[in-house]
């Protein structure tokens, strides 16, 4: 298995034994790495149970992308993508029902495609990060990353449409390039960069939105590597970031991250499969709390999805 990497500066440093620290944010120093492994080669993961656990059935159409919430311990955020309104809806881990969904002020869903849970500006608050970086037609100049405070479900919330007027971080970007279309959108919560997966492309880019993201002008993404699989459409990271998943439509990629290594340098390295059932048109992903994983597919000829669920072993 081999595969083409370049070091970023930051590789050079050394961290004493038994200290912890954040790789640095090194985007202007980088060289995009480029991998070069064989998918059929690749090894897997023996660490989660083969065979999913089927939770239940999930009634939002277009479910596209997975966040396991962290105020409300036992449920998941999820979205629906182009066509639908600028909604986040929360849903229960152990059933899949729909349990309230939240109507977001001064949001747009032009077409919302990933939502990722992590850390942000204010220490010790969870962020809830959406995507708005779909593109099928590879049409638009500019995107949206959205990032507020995660939501604290009350019971009076159940099972209605709610409605939050709440701080609003928008993060305008654009790709120095070409127009691309994102389904993968994830946060490093040791640097608070974000990153984008991209889907249409031959090989799927790595592109990322160095911290701190500006909210007052347009910010350019930066391409920091190329994979050697396509058609990306959601990626996760576990809250300590020290592991990701991406999937495509047939396959679910892991990596572990080693000490000191940034997040770069941890997606140039090969990774391992992670099991995967495949599902009519699986867009969505998220790590819950135990290390374990939920997958979820939109509808597709009449089958209502299952929110899916790979155990840790």
């Amino acid at each position: 298995m081999n595969y083409r990497f370049y070091f970023t500066l930051s590789a050079i440093f050394l961290f004493s034994c038994g200290e912890k620290e954040s790789p640095e944010n090194d985007t202007d120093l980088a060289v995009p790495f480029k991998t070069d492994y064989k998918i059929s080669n690749l090894e897997t993961a023996g660490f989660f149970e083969n065979t999913a656990h089927a939770k239940g059935k999930v009634a939002l159409k277009e479910g596209s992308g997975l966040a396991y919430s962290r105020q409300n311990p036992g449920f998941i955020w999820t979205i629906q993508d182009k066509g639908n309104s600028n909604i986040i809806y929360l849903i229960d881990a152990a059933t899949g029902e729909n349990i309230a969904e939240y109507q977001i002020k001064n949001t747009k869903n032009r077409d919302w495609e990933d939502i990722e849970i992590s850390v942000g500006p204010l220490p010790g608050k969870s962020y809830l990060y959406i995507g708005d970086t779909g593109d099928n037609n590879l049409e638009y100049e500019e995107y949206v990353v959205y990032r507020f405070e995660e939501p604290k479900f009350e019971e009076a919330h159940r099972y209605q449409s709610n409605t939050l007027e709440i701080p609003i971080d928008q993060i305008v970007f654009e790709y120095p390039r070409k127009s691309h279309d994102v389904e993968t959108l994830m946060v490093d919560p040791l640097t608070k960069d974000i990153f984008l997966v991209t889907k249409r492309d031959l090989f799927s880019l790595l592109y990322t939105l160095p911290y701190p993201q500006h909210t007052d002008k347009k910010n350019k993404a930066v391409l920091r590597g190329t994979f050697s699989f396509r058609v990306a459409t959601a990626g996760t990271v576990s809250e300590d970031g020290g592991e990701v998943l991406i999937k495509t439509y047939d396959k679910i990629f892991y990596w572990k991250r080693s000490e000191g290594q940034s997040f770069p340098e941890l997606l140039a390295t090969v990774p391992l499969l992670a099991p995967y059932e495949r599902e009519v048109q699986g867009e969505a992903i998220c790590f819950d709390e135990k290390g374990g994983y939920f997958t979820l597919s939109e509808w597709s000829d009449g089958i209502v999805p299952e929110l899916n669920y790979y155990r840790r072993k």
